[in-house]
């Protein structure tokens, strides 16, 4: 069984790349409806739970090993393989989500009133990476956190807060592959309840680009909606419906071989990569292997191995050589572009910047400036990530209001936690959890008590 519009293979042959991201795609559709349908107060199309058990049934087949080892093939009929952890989790939450939800319709309860007595926490915490216990313990803490958050405004609209967050990691559990890390269905009502209720501005800020695929892709969410979505570390935003870009830094003639460059990617150019990916039976693989093939504001990020070395190591080497050739072909004096290998899984094609290093406090500042507002007091800031790469958002939160600054960080390490610490100064205004599942609770346990 597939979903509608999406070829199944026949009943013994596996799936090819391209089938499953089609079937994939195809299933994020069908969120976005439901979330949709969510946010306006109307009841979800009646085919949505049929839909989505469809795909939650053809990515459990017999394709998919016990350890959620999922076997495609490429266009050259080689065996590739996925990890579809993510996947099939993030489904099975949602069915969840949208089964209690239709039981407690069907009991006559009204729209409003079922959405907020859908138990989220029972449906999240046996997902939890430690144990139900843990998620109890975070889930308390993490509520406590984003109520004293919401209520920094005391009830002036004026002065409600700002929430910018990552997004892999902190607000979206990672995914084995970029290309169908999708955002599920509770995921998103969760956030813009939260969002529409609680801030004054709510932007999510990640390293990955806007399109291609980038987050308006991977997100259930209306791109237009409660929050603000940006790519390449804040250099690119998406604001009133258009692309605005920032590229300090820069040249002229490194942004245009760079945009070349890309053309060849995406383009059926003779000569361009797309047409590469598209025609050597090895290659087509890359487009769903770790990052894939993203286009950022002064780079493309190139995956190149999967976390499990499931690519062979002499197609990765050959594909790596014809990215180099295909930069020759672009910048053949190697003035403006560079080939960065530093990875074992990705390469980057990076545009030789004039000016300093950008990073995600720059986006900070231009999203708070671009929403007409300040970091300043007497408004609290809060700034939400799970890596090293977030810090810089919260100095840039801490250097304009120290004492109204707050952090809520995921699963990182104690040295990461201390940075954190120390960063913010107070222990009462950081918060750290396990997986994005306890904010998801969290947040939605406060828009429920309104």
């Amino acid at each position: 069984m597939g979903l509608v519009g999406v070829e199944t293979s026949p009943s013994g042959i596996h799936e090819s790349v391209e089938e499953f991201k089609a079937m994939l795609y195809q299933m994020q559709n069908v969120r976005r409806k439901v979330v949709l349908s969510f946010l306006s107060h109307e009841i979800p199309p009646p085919d949505s739970i049929p839909l989505l058990e469809a795909c939650l049934e053809r990515l459990r087949d017999k394709n998919t090993s016990s350890d959620l080892q999922r076997t495609m093939r490429t266009a050259s009929n080689e065996p590739f393989v996925v990890n579809v952890k993510d996947e099939i989790s993030g489904l099975e939450k949602d069915l969840a989500y949208l089964r209690a939800f239709h039981g407690l319709l069907i009991n006559g309860t009204t729209f409003d009133a079922a959405l907020k007595s859908i138990e989220l926490v029972q449906v999240l915490r046996p997902f939890h990476p430690k144990s139900e216990e843990m998620f109890d313990e975070e889930f308390a803490e993490c509520r406590s956190f984003l109520k004293k958050f919401a209520e920094t405004s005391k009830g002036d609209p004026e002065l409600k807060p700002i929430l910018v967050t990552d997004w892999d990691g902190t607000m979206k559990d990672y995914c084995s592959q970029y290309a169908t890390n999708l955002q599920p269905i509770y995921s998103a009502i969760s956030l813009a309840r939260f969002a529409g209720e609680f801030t004054r501005l709510a932007a999510v800020l990640t390293a990955g680009p806007l399109r291609g695929p980038g987050i308006l892709d991977l997100t259930s969410l209306p791109i237009n909606g409660p929050l603000v979505f940006s790519g390449s570390w804040g250099r690119e935003w998406w604001l009133h419906g258009k692309r605005v870009v920032h590229n300090d830094g820069i040249s002229e003639e490194g942004f245009d071989a760079l945009e070349r460059m890309n053309d060849q990617v995406w383009t059926s150019a003779p000569l361009g990569m797309r047409a590469l990916l598209d025609e050597h039976p090895d290659f087509g693989q890359f487009a769903l292997v770790g990052s894939g093939v993203q286009r950022k504001v002064d780079r493309l990020t190139l995956g190149v191995q999967t976390v499990c070395a499931h690519v062979n190591p002499d197609v990765s080497k050959s594909y790596m050589e014809a990215i180099r050739e295909r930069m020759h072909r672009v910048d053949p004096n190697k003035k403006v572009l560079h080939f960065d290998a530093s990875t074992e899984l990705e390469v980057e094609v990076v545009v030789r910047s004039e000016g300093g290093l950008w990073n995600k406090a720059n986006g900070v500042a231009r999203i708070v400036e671009a929403a007409g507002l300040s970091l300043g007091p007497p408004r609290t800031i809060l700034i939400c990530g799970d890596t090293s790469s977030d810090l810089p958002m919260v100095r840039q939160a801490i250097a304009s209001n120290a004492e109204n600054s707050m952090a809520l960080f995921v699963g990182c390490s104690e040295t990461l936690k201390q940075s954190v610490r120390d960063l913010v100064g107070d222990d009462a205004r950081c918060c750290f959890v396990g997986c994005p599942d306890v904010i998801h609770a969290a947040m939605t346990t406060l828009s429920n008590s309104l």
